[in-house]
């Protein structure tokens, strides 16, 4: 498993097994431009280290969070659509073969 991470946190963007350059898209396709993309290893020592020396956050990260837990929504929103969108699509196209048939 890898983690797309916001650069410099372990806020994550997108965590899966998805492969790097899709990783890649969808975090500039949700708006992130400064991002990276960590082993699972490195994601637990990055959660670790920021365990260890806990600090309140700074305004910039709360807002950083925030913006990421929305954008990861609205990404979350976007693939239901087009779930919909495609089943619909393919029930138009069994409508359509089932007249054909008559």
């Amino acid at each position: 498993m890898k983690y797309c991470v916001i650069k410099d946190t372990s806020i994550i963007i997108d965590g899966s097994e998805n492969t790097e350059e899709v990783m890649r898209e969808n975090a500039l396709n949700a708006g992130f431009s400064e991002f990276e993309i960590l082993t699972e290893e490195e994601y637990k020592v990055r959660k670790v280290n920021e365990e260890i020396e806990p600090q309140s956050p700074t305004l910039e990260e709360t807002l950083l969070k925030e913006v990421a837990n929305l954008k990861i929504s609205d990404m979350k929103k976007d693939a239901i659509i087009t779930n919909a969108l495609k089943t619909i699509a393919e029930l138009k196209l069994e409508v359509m073969n089932l007249k054909e048939v008559k």
